[in-house]
């Protein structure tokens, strides 16, 4: 069965699922570093499997160089690119198996970028997905990515989904 196939999944659904755990009272907004980056939900496509989610750039999420570190970047696609894989795949747990994130433009205090993550295959335990991280000012590509998630046939224990 496709991922847009399962019944109990919708666009609705789906825009209440990201606005539900991105929110402010969320689980997730509460615990680890992902609450101190302050994801926003942006968009989302159920028939495309699609995602996109937007962050703007801190202070303390600066290199020495003044730029956002590439480990913050990182985080940042990993989970955009997770919570969508979430969606898909809720109520189990994931991990990531393997991301590769090509940096190609620098990501400066003041910036917004935006993460457009697309489901580009989902199995019975791994799942596909890529990204592109794109700066509000001029449209400018920042950063491209695919990550594999390990689809983990156990209910979630955490209330994060």
């Amino acid at each position: 069965m496709k991922w847009n196939e399962r019944p109990e999944l919708s666009q609705k659904d789906m825009e209440q699922w990201f606005q539900s755990i991105t929110g402010p009272e969320a689980a997730l907004q509460h615990h680890g570093v992902i609450p101190k980056m302050k994801p926003r939900f942006i968009a989302c496509d159920f028939e495309r499997g699609t995602a996109e989610m937007a962050y703007e750039v801190l202070s303390w999420e600066l290199n020495p160089q003044d730029m956002i570190h590439g480990g913050i970047t990182s985080t940042a696609l990993d989970t955009s690119l997770g919570m969508l894989t979430h969606y898909y795949t809720k109520p189990h747990v994931l991990t990531t198996v393997t991301m590769s994130v090509t940096f190609l433009k620098p990501i400066l205090l003041g910036d917004t970028f935006h993460i457009h993550s697309r489901l580009e295959s989902l199995g019975r335990t791994l799942s596909t997905v890529t990204g592109e991280v794109r700066l509000e000012r001029d449209n400018i590509l920042a950063a491209t990515c695919t990550a594999t998630y390990k689809i983990m046939h156990q209910k979630q224990k955490n209330p994060l989904v």
